[in-house]
């Protein structure tokens, strides 16, 4: 590898030192979240995924089976990290 493409490859890499991204994908019972962030402040962030409640209830009568699913206040948060 030559000096010059070294130094370019460096050079991309120190380019985007304050670049920071999250991805976050969630799957359940066919419900599909995902949340992706890429960004370059200089500020630290936190992404934060809460599923405080999933239920899947099963029944069988006469042959026949029912099924549901219950899913309570899903929630997604990306914010500023404080100290």
């Amino acid at each position: 590898m030559c000096v010059g493409k070294l130094a370019n490859i460096i050079k991309g890499i120190c380019k985007n030192k304050n670049e920071s991204s999250d991805k976050i994908t969630l799957s359940l019972y066919g419900l599909n979240i995902s949340v992706e962030r890429k960004t370059n402040i200089n500020i630290p962030h936190e992404v934060t995924v809460v599923v405080p409640r999933v239920e899947l209830r099963k029944k069988i009568k006469d042959n026949e089976e029912e099924i549901e699913i219950i899913m309570n206040s899903i929630t997604v948060v990306h914010s500023p990290h404080h100290e």
